[in-house]
């Protein structure tokens, strides 16, 4: 098979068509694909559909339109390429589209070290792996006709694309993306960049109004050179949100060296030593440039020449100036720009974080370049309005700690960041530089949610009884080897939490139990809340040893609880217990009756009156919510105005019924609970319209028995 005179090594051809895969392990969800871009460029149309680079998790803020893979090359018959995964465009990926070169090969497949995931297997990274192939050498998007754009850019590569998450709490906040980009050609590739291109769009895809251009230029940008990282914020958008960062670090690379035949680390730190053996030293250039106008060096790049000079020149460029003082003033009033733009609506910006030059590829050398999508908080002197447009050290602290704990995820033994196996930094004994390898918490407790009812209940009297198992207890630490299970947490959110974006971290903790007898916790054990023996329950092959009551909740409204494990951590030596992930079995719980199959109870609704808006509602008129209860398993709501026409009809499945109006799109997440027994109205008619103020009448029949109801509620505007 040949191509513009260049012979591939290998006949690949395209066997798969386009896939997605969401990763939500930890608090942060990116989309992956298997053709060469993350992201999902229509999210702000399409908010409730999976994220794009949404941290925190099920927050609505979101961080990324589309990005994708660049690598840029000179080819041995003088033609200057680069193929890229994405390019700045209105209507993101599409089938064929110029920008879009690369053809998937295989499916996504997905592995995970989590004993307990059904893709369990010890050839897996983290919690959980997507993996899947590309190459640039297909001439028809597979299953169609469709031609491939730029055929004659072609370089002859096949990539095989992994990400990586973990749900520890210090890994919650970064996906890892690696690269293994592998020439299939018969030539080498010379002077080679690889980028992460990057259209960074920090705002809360559920409480903003803005479309159009507005929703895109309110950003602010910046890099942080010391950790290779480009980033995003919201310095400008007038929603109410979280204040976050968001960004693409460069984590380091390997790649062989022709001259010695040996896999080579790539990373601006080592630079001096490729200095000394006569290359170009590793760098780091972030580039930005405009979504629409712009003239040279911030216009859109159009063509393969100019988007490897992008790659391949820093900006401000320090050869186009007399005096290195001269240059760095350039850099402050280019990088201040960056920040600020957003404060005053010119902030739509595309970026680009390419790594090189890598001098040579070879025929069938594997060039391995990882990457990673970080995203942290601004500390809370830094949220609310006036907090948006600040970018200081201080502001980015979270973020860049984040950053550090991707790197010392990405560089395991590596402890000094300098690609070799140095003395004292092989943990495990295996001669190895191992990746990937970092001590762990113990594994996240199984918990399972129970609406009880005392056995001295009154009226609707309920309590939330969560469950947990005991795998937690023996978890083995990687790097110690040891046991050191310790005991656990329990969190719980409050009232109105999830209003304010970020349910997961306002939980808080309300109750710990661990071991007796040591220098770690509370030592007050477990007796308060082990069971005698096992609960097991229909459907569940669990076995539940602890249960823990939470009393006096409100009904209807969302509780976020979650339960942790602990590690026995090192007092003496001040290393603080690890703890496993907040969000891993975090549920959502709304307190309410259990479904009543002999109509012992009668139904009701609450709050009745009925005031708008009500405490939980949230701030538009599709996001109001009256809850009916006490309800038959199997049932039918019908609401009526006094003049006896139908306002709406509810169909009520007590197993299944987890709520589905807008309010639970905007403030709710898919891991929630309801009792079985309430069901939510959102105050529209069946047309959509919502209703008057006035006195109603409903009616809940139960299909089982063929008993009906009534009762009535007021709506007071």
């Amino acid at each position: 098979m040949a191509v513009f005179g260049l012979a591939f090594l290998t006949d690949v051809r395209a066997q798969t068509s386009f896939e997605q895969a969401v990763v939500d392990v930890g608090n942060i969800g990116v989309t992956v694909t298997n053709v060469g871009f993350v992201g999902r460029a229509n999210i702000r149309n399409n908010p409730t559909g999976a994220p794009s680079f949404e941290y925190p998790l099920d927050s609505g803020v979101e961080h990324l339109f589309e990005s994708g893979l660049w690598v840029g090359a000179l080819r041995s018959d003088g033609v200057t390429t680069v193929r890229s995964g994405a390019i700045a465009s209105s209507g993101g990926y599409a089938p064929g589209g110029s920008g879009y070169e690369f053809a998937p090969l295989t499916s996504i497949i997905q592995r995970s070290t989590l004993p307990t995931s059904d893709a369990f297997t010890r050839q897996a990274f983290s919690h959980l792996d997507y993996s899947s192939s590309f190459s640039d050498t297909s001439s028809v998007l597979p299953g169609t006709s469709i031609q491939m754009p730029d055929a004659a850019g072609r370089l002859g590569m096949k990539v095989i694309a992994e990400s990586y998450a973990w749900n520890f709490p210090f890994t919650e906040a970064f996906v890892i993306l690696n690269y293994d980009i592998i020439n299939i050609s018969s030539q080498p590739w010379d002077s080679v960049y690889v980028g992460m291109y990057h259209d960074i769009v920090t705002r809360n895809v559920n409480t903003t109004n803005e479309s159009g251009g507005a929703f895109f230029n309110k950003g602010g940008f910046g890099y942080i050179d010391s950790l290779q990282t480009s980033y995003g914020f919201n310095a400008g958008g007038p929603e109410e949100t979280l204040n976050t960062y968001g960004g693409v670090a460069f984590l380091g690379a390997e790649w062989m060296d022709p001259r010695t035949n040996q896999k080579r680390f790539f990373h601006p730190n080592v630079a001096a030593e490729y200095i000394a053996d006569g290359y170009s030293a590793p760098t780091v250039n972030p580039r930005w440039w405009l979504f629409g106008g712009g003239v040279d060096e911030e216009s859109r790049p159009g063509d393969d020449a100019t988007r490897y000079r992008r790659m391949a020149n820093p900006y401000p460029n320090p050869a186009q100036f007399t005096s290195n003082a001269e240059y760095l003033d350039a850099k402050d009033a280019w990088f201040t720009r960056l920040r600020t733009d957003g404060v005053s609506a010119t902030g739509n910006w595309i970026g680009l974080t390419p790594a090189g030059p890598f001098p040579r590829v070879e025929p069938g050398d594997t060039l391995r370049v990882t990457f990673a999508l970080v995203a942290g908080l601004k500390p809370e002197e830094f949220q609310g309005p006036a907090g948006k447009p600040i970018d200081t050290a201080e502001a980015k602290s979270i973020f860049a700690s984040n950053i550090l704990w991707a790197r010392r995820t990405y560089s395991g033994e590596d402890n000094n960041f300098n690609g070799k196996l140095d003395a004292n930094e092989d943990v495990n004994g295996n001669g190895v530089l191992d990746r990937y390898l970092i001590p762990e918490p113990p594994a996240s407790p199984k918990v399972r949610v129970e609406f009880e009812r005392p056995a001295n209940a009154v009226g609707n009297e309920t309590v939330v009884a969560l469950y947990w198992d005991k795998t937690a207890e023996f978890s083995r630490d990687p790097v110690t080897g040891k046991m050191d299970f310790e005991g656990y947490r329990v969190y719980r959110s409050n009232p109105g939490d999830d209003k304010k974006g970020n349910l997961s971290n306002r939980a808080t903790l309300i109750a710990q139990y661990d071991k007796p007898g040591n220098q770690t916790g509370f030592n007050n054990g477990f007796s308060r809340i082990e069971l005698d023996e096992a609960r097991t329950f229909a459907g569940d092959s669990t076995s539940y040893w602890y249960r823990f009551e939470a009393k006096d909740l409100k009904l209807g409204w969302q509780y976020l609880f979650t339960v942790t494990a602990l590690d026995e951590g090192d007092p003496l030596a001040g290393l603080d217990a690890f703890e496993s992930s907040r969000v891993a079995n975090a549920v959502r719980v709304f307190p309410g009756t259990p479904a009543v199959e002999d109509g012992s109870l009668a139904v009701g609704v609450y709050p009745n009156p009925y005031r708008v808006n009500a405490a939980w509602d949230g701030e538009t008129s599709r996001t109001r919510k009256l809850n009916f209860y006490n309800l038959p398993p199997d049932s039918e709501i019908r609401i009526y105005t006094l003049a006896g026409e139908i306002v709406t009809t509810l169909k009520h499945d007590g197993p299944s019924y987890t709520g589905d109006t807008r309010w639970y799109d905007d403030f709710s997440a898919e891991n929630r609970i309801q009792s079985g027994g309430e069901h939510s109205w959102d105050l529209l008619s069946d047309s959509g319209l919502s209703v008057a103020g006035g006195l109603y009448l409903f009616t809940v029949k139960d299909f089982a028995s063929g008993d009906v109801q009534r009762g009535k509620f007021v709506i007071i505007k």
